[in-house]
């Protein structure tokens, strides 16, 4: 048995626990939103009627809606507010080092090689790719989540406010955010 001892692998540590538990609630929070979403959308339709029966009813699928709504503000804000701490504490305060570093979440040329070369390795043609901190999946699926947050999100305050809004937009701004 001497000598068969194998030490662990290193692990390293990818997100912080704010990281962690922003994640957490953004899933419970989506979900949340999705459900009371589409069943308030589809209101006349027979399982939206049935998902809302199980919350409570209309109103309070309303409530949770809104509540969720609430909770994934404060995740983009919290979010923005720990990026900023990050550029500051990683990055000595330079904005161009956090959006061009070599460990920066917008996508370059070496996520276009990456994704030439990962490619190549699902039909044969080369090697896997060696990946950087992120890759590019996950920055897209990053930038989908951010932008889906600030897209959905006024959309969601629009009707949440519709008179507020509409002393800034037309009236049919508030039909197009329902669709």
């Amino acid at each position: 048995m001497e000598g068969s001892f194998k030490p662990r692998p290193l692990q390293y540590q990818r997100f912080t626990r704010l990281n962690r538990v922003l994640h957490a609630l953004m899933i419970v929070s989506f979900i949340a939103l999705a459900g009371t979403g589409m069943s308030l959308k589809f209101s006349y339709t027979g399982w939206a009627a049935f998902l809302s029966r199980m919350l409570g009813g209309f109103e309070t699928a309303g409530f949770i809606h809104r509540a969720s709504a609430t909770v994934m503000f404060g995740l983009f804000v919290t979010h923005l507010w720990d990026v900023n701490r990050q550029r500051k504490q990683e990055f000595g305060g330079s904005i161009l080092k956090l959006i061009l570093g070599k460990d920066s979440m917008l996508f370059n040329k070496r996520d276009l090689q990456d994704f030439v070369g990962t490619i190549k390795w699902f039909v044969g043609a080369g090697p896997r790719p060696r990946y950087g901190r992120w890759t590019y999946w996950e920055k897209f699926d990053y930038f989908a989540v951010f932008w889906g947050i600030f897209v959905i999100g006024s959309t969601g305050l629009m009707l949440w406010f519709p008179v507020f809004f509409s002393r800034f937009f037309p009236g049919w701004f508030v039909n197009v955010a329902t669709i």
